[in-house]
C-alpha cells in the first residue's frame, strides 16, 4: 500500500496548544520574533531594546527559562512567562559510546518522543535531528515504518534539539553541522523546515552556515525543488536505496506514487538551482539492490544527475527479511562501482552502534511506542555533509 502524506497543516501540532495556549518562542522565526516581540512590548510600555535582550538570552545564553534572563525586570519576567513558552522537550536518557558518539532521547509535552545524536571529531560536531515523531512512508527495512506517523514537530522542537546540544556538549570551539537524518521526512514537514533552516542559518540566531547543514529525504519532488529554491546552499541527500523501480517500490514505497523519472527530474532541478553535487544515500540490502542489474542501473542513474554515492550497511530490524553485509561485502560492492563510474562512491563508517546509536534503536530498547530509522549507520562527520570516505 502506498503511504499517506500527512496533511500540509498536522492537526496534531494544532492540538498541542490545548494543552498549552502560550505561544511557543523557538517556533516564531527570524524577524517574526522581533516583530512580535516588539509589538507586544510596546504594549506593556516596554523600550525597544529589549527585544534584543530577550533574544540574546534565548539562542546566545540558551537559557529554558524567562526566571533566568536576569537583565529583565522582574515583573517582565514574569509576563513573559504567562505569554510566551519554550518547546516542551526534556532529556529523558543519554547513552555515550566508546566512540564519542552520543544519543539523546527527548520526551515532548504530548507524550511522544524523539532522538537527536552527535558525532564528534576533532574539528567539527554533528548533529542528527529529527525533523518527525514517526514516519509516514513504511520504508521496508526501517522500524519508524512498522510504527507510522505520529505527527511533525513545530519548529521549535526541531530548533531546540541544536539549542540543547550545544550547551550539553560542553565546548564552543568546534563546528557544527547539522544533517536532518533523523527520525521522519524533513520534506513532509515543509513549513515547519522552513521556518527551522531560517532560525538556523540566521546570524542573529545560529548562526550555522547553509553549507554545514543537509537535508536528507527519500524524495519528494515538488519540495526537493522548493529545497534548492529557497535554500540553495542547504545540502541535499537522497535516499535512493535502488536504481531499479520495482525494487524501489518494495523497499521505499513513496516511489509507487513518485517514480524515479519524477525524483531524478527534482535532483536535475535542484542541481540547476543551487550548482551543487547531491548525495545519494544507499543502503546495501545483499541479494536485494546489489545484483548486476542493480548495478547497471545505478550507474546509468549517475549519468543523469551529478551526485555522489554513499554506501550504507544495513543493521537488521526485527521483522524485516533482510540480512547485515559484511565489511567485505559492501567493500566489493563500493569498489565495483567505483570501476563502473566516475562519480564518487563512499563507505559510510558506523558511529554508536554500542548504544543503538541509529535514530530510533534507543526509543526500542525503552519499549516506546514510537521507533525511527535503524539503517544501524551514523554519520561521522569529515566533510560539510558528515560524511566519511573510505
Amino acid at each position: 500500500m502506498t503511504p499517506k502524506e500527512p496533511l500540509p497543516t498536522d492537526r496534531r501540532i494544532a492540538r498541542l496548544a490545548e494543552i498549552d495556549p502560550r505561544t511557543e518562542i523557538l517556533a516564531v522565526g527570524p524577524g517574526r520574533l522581533e516583530a512580535a516581540l516588539g509589538a507586544w512590548l510596546a504594549e506593556r510600555g516596554e523600550p525597544g531594546y529589549r527585544v534584543e535582550q530577550i533574544v540574546h538570552w534565548i539562542y546566545a545564553r540558551r537559557v529554558d527559562d524567562f526566571a533566568a534572563m536576569t537583565t529583565l525586570p522582574k515583573a517582565l519576567r514574569g509576563a513573559l512567562e504567562k505569554r510566551f513558552r519554550f518547546p516542551s522537550i526534556r532529556l529523558a536518557e543519554s547513552r555515550e559510546s566508546v566512540d564519542g558518539t552520543t544519543k539523546h532521547l527527548w520526551s515532548l509535552v504530548d507524550g511522544e518522543s524523539v532522538e537527536t545524536v552527535l558525532i564528534p571529531t576533532e574539528s567539527r560536531d554533528t548533529f542528527c535531528v529529527s525533523s518527525q515523531a514517526g514516519c509516514a512512508l513504511a520504508c521496508a527495512f526501517c522500524a519508524t515504518g512498522m510504527i507510522g506517523y505520529k505527527r511533525n514537530l513545530t519548529p521549535g522542537e526541531i530548533v531546540d534539539q541544536v539549542r540543547r546540544m550545544l550547551r550539553l556538549r560542553g565546548h564552543e570551539e568546534h563546528g557544527v553541522n547539522v544533517v536532518f537524518m533523523g527520525m521522519g521526512e524533513p520534506l513532509l514537514n515543509w513549513e515547519n523546515l522552513e521556518v527551522a533552516l531560517e532560525t538556523l542559518i540566521d546570524e542573529r540566531y545560529f548562526d550555522i552556515g547553509a553549507r554545514r547543514i543537509t537535508v536528507s529525504t527519500v524524495g519528494v519532488p515538488e519540495r526537493i525543488v522548493a529545497l534548492g529554491e529557497a535554500f540553495p546552499q542547504v545540502r541535499l541527500a537522497v535516499s535512493l536505496h535502488a536504481a531499479l523501480d520495482a525494487v524501489r517500490d518494495e523497499i521505499v514505497p513513496i516511489n509507487r506514487r513518485h517514480p524515479l523519472r519524477q525524483l531524478l527530474a527534482a535532483c536535475r532541478l535542484w542541481h540547476d538551482e543551487t550548482g551543487k553535487i547531491l548525495t545519494f544515500e544507499y543502503l546495501h540490502l545483499p541479494g536485494v539492490n546489489d545484483r548486476p542489474e542493480d548495478v547497471d542501473a545505478l550507474v546509468d542513474l549517475l549519468e543523469e544527475v551529478p551526485a555522489k554515492v554513499n554506501l550504507m550497511r544495513y543493521n537488521p530490524v526485527p521483522g524485516a527479511p533482510y540480512r547485515r553485509p559484511s565489511v567485505e561485502e559492501t567493500t566489493a560492492f563500493r569498489d565495483t562501482l567505483r570501476g563502473r563510474t566516475k562519480a564518487a562512491v563512499t563507505l559510510r563508517k558506523s558511529r554508536g552502534l554500542d548504544i543503538e546509536g541509529a535514530c530510533g534503536q534507543l526509543r526500542l530498547a525503552r519499549g516506546a511506542s514510537v521507533v525511527a530509522d535503524q539503517t544501524g549507520e551514523v554519520e561521522r562527520e569529515a566533510t560539510p555533509t558528515g560524511e566519511t570516505t573510505r
